[in-house]
């Protein structure tokens, strides 16, 4: 499962960003929860929900009014809602788990809008505020932002900015933070989730498979080394923990750290000698 998921992320990742399919993609990193998953069930589910949504939509397309048809599709018909109630619920992060129950996080949410949106030809984008995530509708004269999270809603630029600043306590938000993400960096952002999710309920396997594949599009990521070390020094696997404190090291060799980390090595090392 493991090779086979990284195996499909590289591959997918190997064709330009724009012709990445972001569902397909975070249907590979469900796999870490569910080997078996049907990709192929799954997306004919979104390709009907496209259908559906693309029946709705007015024949003189106006962003508001098709923006209005399809909130009124996904959060009043399907009843797509964000789980304010359990919002850690790891099931809120597998798009799987998120197209049968109709809940999820920002970012699941806007990746099953994305995926609609993208079959119907419209110009929609992922927006990667800092604590969360948006929909943005740009067609080159006008930017409208979406908050699937809550409904569909639409916010202005302070909103956005307000909405930033209330869950991350970051005082700036800069013009940057309302780009367009690209794909790769939408499943950065979701590998992150798991990890957290992996780490905070112990799952330090699932964990590894994730920050592989963190590394499959981050290659060379100095911290992604530092907590694979953490990772196989949990699991028991002292001489991958000093490979991984070491490539970290060779990757930051001016890191504030580094003295902390060359005692970890020397630690884990006597360790190793004293067991033999």
């Amino acid at each position: 499962m493991h090779a086979s998921l990284c195996d499909q992320l590289d591959q997918l990742f190997s064709a330009p960003d724009h012709a990445v399919e972001i569902g397909r993609a975070a249907l590979i990193l469900a796999r870490l929860e569910y080997p078996d998953l049907d990709l192929s069930a799954q997306l004919e589910q979104i390709e009907l929900f496209a259908a559906e949504a693309s029946r709705r939509l007015p024949d003189e397309y106006d962003p508001f009014a098709g923006i209005g048809r399809l909130n009124d599709y996904l959060f009043g018909e399907l009843g797509f809602r964000g789980n304010e109630q359990d919002y850690y619920d790891p099931r809120n992060s597998f798009l799987n788990d998120v197209i049968e129950r109709r809940v999820g996080i920002p970012i699941t949410l806007s990746v099953v809008y994305l995926e609609i949106t993208r079959r119907l030809g419209l110009p929609f984008y992922g927006v990667g505020l800092p604590g969360h995530f948006l929909l943005k509708y740009d067609d080159n004269r006008r930017a409208i932002f979406i908050d699937p999270f809550h409904g569909g809603r639409i916010l202005e630029v302070e909103d956005c900015r307000d909405l930033a600043r209330s869950i991350s306590g970051r005082t700036e938000v800069t013009t940057e933070h309302l780009r367009a993400v690209t794909n790769r960096q939408i499943v950065i952002r979701m590998l992150n989730n798991l990890r957290s999710i992996y780490l905070r309920t112990r799952q330090y396997r699932k964990c590894m498979v994730a920050l592989d594949a963190f590394l499959i599009l981050v290659p060379g990521s100095p911290e992604t080394h530092k907590q694979r070390a953490f990772l196989h020094h949990e699991l028991g696997h002292s001489r991958q923990a000093v490979e991984q404190l070491e490539q970290y090291l060779a990757l930051c060799p001016e890191a504030s750290d580094v003295a902390e980390i060359q005692k970890s090595i020397l630690g884990i090392r006597r360790r190793q000698v004293s067991l033999n």
